[in-house]
């Protein structure tokens, strides 16, 4: 049985749908505390800059230092891409709830790297539009 090309085509255009489906939802805020937070290191590891900014509320930041608070969140991404890269990047992330209230949260993050090193970061995050984001310290 072979496939007719409409049917080929449809196969095609549903499998880019459900990829980008998938792609978007790993760019946007997660349902949890510990998601947000190990999204973010992915991002890192995968030098998507863009999609690891995403993952930071910018709710209090006033409307006229976005720019400038956006161009620090990207220097502070690349710095810690290098510092993965240099580490050989990143082999696993561990998270622990440590505190949750209704729109806070504290995530301890056990980061290895592939070089065998490991490191340890406490974050806060905040609930945004139904998802969580990390908060600027």
């Amino acid at each position: 049985m072979s496939f007719s090309f409409l049917s080929r085509v449809r196969f095609t255009l549903w499998g880019a749908a459900l990829a980008l489906t998938l792609a978007l939802s790993a760019c946007s805020s997660s349902q949890s505390p510990e998601g947000t937070v190990e999204s973010y290191f992915k991002a890192v590891d995968a030098n998507r800059v863009e999609d690891a900014v995403k993952l930071f509320s910018l709710k209090n930041v006033k409307e006229s230092d976005l720019t400038m608070a956006k161009g620090k969140l990207q220097m502070i991404v690349g710095e810690q891409y290098a510092k993965t890269k240099a580490a050989g990047g990143l082999e696993s992330v561990k998270t622990k709830l440590v505190e949750q209230k209704e729109n806070t949260a504290v995530v301890e993050a056990e980061i290895l790297y592939k070089n065998g090193k490991t490191r340890k970061e406490k974050l806060t995050l905040t609930k945004e539009s139904g998802g969580w984001k990390l908060l600027l310290k």
